[in-house]
């Protein structure tokens, strides 16, 4: 017969395996809260996902940032191909991916910084394409609210007030990983790595309208190589105070508290997946990446 404290171990023991069932066994830990202690929605990145083939298609838009920059993003100057936001931007020779000249964004600045194109998508959906080189974080640099600074603000519309659409931004957290999620919301879908010191890489993001739809990232190192991919359910079609904006926008509205640089190049919007382009000076693709 069995004794007390036998009885008492084999209801602990049923109970560990009843848990270990509820939890599917993991032994991760829980998820962290991030953006000024605001919980955030975790998104699971499994495996990295192959992008679409690539396939021949219109460009909405296609930079490598070799012309000026002068003039407000709505109404560029003679000879410019983009208007600025914040004073502390510039095109010019920044160890480029693509080219002689690329875009140095300066990161402590007022409110919004970086260049803005008015594209409209057609049917809310399109690729957009950056090549971004992030130097070292200073300590302190990003603030705690919200936590990241935002690399790219994109408006999934095509500029109707019928398809009202609410912007998705990629983020850059103090920890180097990227994120995707709507402007200034909690959901988002992380990278699961950091991305590297100084060096190049490229984003591209499926853009799509929809409540909610699917917005995917792939991330490609130096070498144009798929290293991460992310996925979340997004509610983009739903309105806000600019529901007819196209505007696409390399850079952001979140400030650091110190000077930081980032730098950008070969930026394409088109409506098929191209893959992580090399442009030319007049926007098409070039076979030397140098």
């Amino acid at each position: 017969m069995p004794t007390p404290r036998t009885r008492a171990l084999a209801i602990l023991s049923a109970l560990a395996v009843l848990l270990g069932a509820c939890d599917g066994g993991s032994a991760d830990p829980p998820d962290r809260p991030r953006n000024g202690g605001r919980t955030r929605t975790p998104q699971v990145v499994g495996s990295v996902r192959p992008p679409p083939a690539i396939a021949p298609g219109p460009m909405l838009l296609a930079s490598s940032f070799e012309r000026p920059i002068c003039g407000r993003y709505q109404h560029p100057g003679p000879g410019c191909e983009f208007g600025y936001e914040g004073a502390d931007l510039e095109t010019g020779a920044f160890e480029c991916r693509t080219g002689p000249r690329c875009l140095r964004i300066g990161r402590q600045s007022h409110s919004h910084m970086g260049v803005i194109r008015e594209v409209p998508l057609p049917g809310g959906h399109a690729f957009v394409s950056v090549a971004h080189r992030v130097p070292e974080i200073p300590d302190g640099a990003i603030p705690s609210d919200p936590g990241y600074l935002e690399l790219l603000q994109l408006s999934p519309t095509d500029g109707a007030f019928d398809r009202p659409g609410y912007p998705v931004e990629v983020r850059l957290y103090p920890d180097r990983r990227l994120g995707l999620a709507l402007y200034r919301e909690k959901d988002e879908g992380i990278t699961r790595d950091p991305i590297p010191v100084d060096e190049w890489f490229t984003t591209i993001v499926e853009l799509t309208n929809g409540s909610p739809a699917t917005q995917r990232m792939w991330l490609f190192d130096g070498q144009d190589r798929l290293v991460d991919y992310v996925e979340i359910e997004l509610r983009t079609a739903q309105p806000w105070p600019h529901d007819d904006r196209t505007a696409q926008k390399v850079g952001g509205a979140t400030s650091t508290l110190v000077p930081m640089d980032t730098f950008e190049d070969d930026w394409y919007i088109a409506e098929t997946f191209m893959g992580p382009l090399h442009l030319g000076p007049a926007g098409a693709p070039s076979p030397d990446p140098g």
